[in-house]
């Protein structure tokens, strides 16, 4: 199961977006199973200290995030 981004692309660790008009760097997308959502960890790009997180529902989009750049992961 994933969260998505607001134009459904899923949501992935390495991940650059805009969240709040403030631009992210997606660290974590961990499975809770349990109550079927996931804790999204970023920071803030212009910061790059604090993490935040946002705990999404499965198969959902429209969370106000929106995919910059997505990291290429071997």
């Amino acid at each position: 199961m994933c969260a998505f981004y607001d134009d459904e692309q899923k949501i992935k660790k390495g991940d650059t977006a805009v969240y709040k008009n403030r631009r992210i760097l997606i660290v974590s997308a961990k499975h809770i199973t349990q109550n079927k959502t996931m804790d999204i960890a970023y920071v803030l790009e212009e910061e790059k200290g604090e993490s935040h997180s946002i705990n999404l529902p499965y198969k959902t989009s429209g969370y106000g995030l929106r995919l910059l750049h997505r990291a290429c992961m071997n």
